[in-house]
């Protein structure tokens, strides 16, 4: 009787915890966005200057799928709402640790993104405009599904200042 009540405690275990995992890999992965900095990049005309630099951005994981950040595209918008420029997608790799508990919480940070300033600086000379945002659009990847994939997207601000004569 004691072999057949471990036999089927066994059993339950097994059952419970293939319920568990597989709960945990029908789930898609859902990052954020926590911290950036600098959150913005001022130029002027004559500006030597070809790249703004975002030194620090700090990811989290919402839930608890692992998942492999990739790649990031880029649109420059101006403050007329045009789309003037859209970058080429620029590989990333890092892992984002999913949520083991609430209380501990992994960062991940990806440090001193070059973003190009020529076509923003150009597009606000030309139109007479003082600012532009760039859209950044973070994607990640299922550790467990590589179709299963999560966008976290953020604004970073390119003002142009005009020259003091």
């Amino acid at each position: 009787m004691k072999k057949l009540m471990a036999l089927v405690l066994l059993g339950l275990i097994f059952i419970a915890c293939g319920d568990y995992s597989e709960g945990v890999t029908d789930l898609k992965p859902d990052i954020e966005v926590v911290f950036m900095n600098p959150v913005g990049w001022y130029t002027c005309p004559g500006d030597s200057d070809d790249l703004a630099t975002i030194e620090e951005i700090k990811f989290v994981a919402r839930n608890s799928v692992d998942s492999y950040l990739r790649g990031v595209t880029w649109e420059y918008i101006d403050s007329e709402g045009t789309t003037f420029y859209v970058g080429d997608p620029f590989a990333l790799f890092a892992k984002i640790e999913g949520l083991v508990t609430p209380e501990v919480v992994d960062t991940t940070t990806i440090e001193n993104l070059s973003l190009p300033l020529a076509p923003a600086r150009n597009h606000l000379m030309a139109n007479n405009l003082e600012a532009a945002n760039v859209h950044l659009h973070f994607v990640a990847e299922s550790e467990y599904d590589p179709e299963k994939k999560d966008t976290a997207s953020v604004w970073f601000g390119i003002y142009l200042v005009p020259q003091v004569q």
